[in-house]
């Protein structure tokens, strides 16, 4: 298994527990556009990216994901 320092964000708990498998690290889901409806979650990955050099985005390539990447 791979150890890695930085967060990756994932859009759903299918996603996430794939990643889970291969990767040690804090993996966060934004449960799609979810994410822009929920101020704690928001705030969480704000945290996160405050407390990290790198955030890494794993979405799909899809109008859902593209929206959240931006």
């Amino acid at each position: 298994m791979l150890t890695i320092r930085e967060a990756i964000v994932v859009e759903g708990r299918y996603d996430k527990n794939t990643l889970s498998q291969v990767v040690d690290t804090l993996i966060l889901e934004t449960n799609g556009f979810g994410i822009f409806k929920d101020p704690e979650r928001m705030a969480l990955l704000r945290k996160a990216a405050e407390k990290s050099s790198k955030i890494y985005l794993a979405t799909d390539p899809d109008r859902e994901g593209e929206a959240i990447s931006w």
